[in-house]
């Protein structure tokens, strides 16, 4: 073998691998991917989560409001309620909700403004979650005005065959 092909050997023996230097910038660099992947899943995570309470606390204020309009059709005149549990319909969550109904009387007269607002509380005792809140006006079943309304018609259906 000639000189010159030895050195050549030789050379591509110490070229053949990575410094220490290049290998701990490699590291470093992977390092700090890996870092903000995990902060943009952790994101992610908690961004599900609170969609998800926010989809249920929609679910369930929808459920009450319902309950309270079926009551009110059957006669019965709403009532407030302070803040009290509400179980969820979805047994993977394990959030709590609880829910709160406002009965006010609404700008016009003989009407209720019926407000329901569920919140998904935060298992740290820090402000809720996620917050729904749905209002509904309705004749106010106290007033008899659907009585009188009825009576009225029979007048007019009286007066009428008269």
């Amino acid at each position: 073998m000639t000189r010159n092909h030895r050195a050549r050997v030789q050379a591509a023996r110490h070229r053949g691998g990575f410094s220490v230097l290049e290998i701990l910038r490699a590291l470093a660099i992977l390092g700090g991917s890996l870092a903000a992947l995990s902060q943009i899943v952790a994101t992610g995570a908690s961004a599900a989560r609170e969609a998800r309470d926010l989809s249920i606390a929609r679910i369930l204020c929808q459920t009450k409001l319902a309950e309270v309009m079926l009551d009110a059709a059957a006669g019965i005149s709403p009532q407030s309620v302070p803040p009290s549990p509400l179980e969820s319909f979805d047994s993977d969550s394990l959030t709590v909700f609880s829910y709160q109904i406002e009965v006010e009387p609404a700008p016009l007269d003989g009407l209720l403004a019926v407000r329901v607002s569920v919140d998904a509380l935060d298992s740290d005792g820090g402000p809720p979650v996620a917050r729904h809140s749905l209002t509904r006006w309705l004749v106010d079943p106290l007033l008899g005005l659907e009585e009188a309304e009825m009576e009225e018609e029979a007048a007019a259906a009286a007066a009428e065959e008269g």
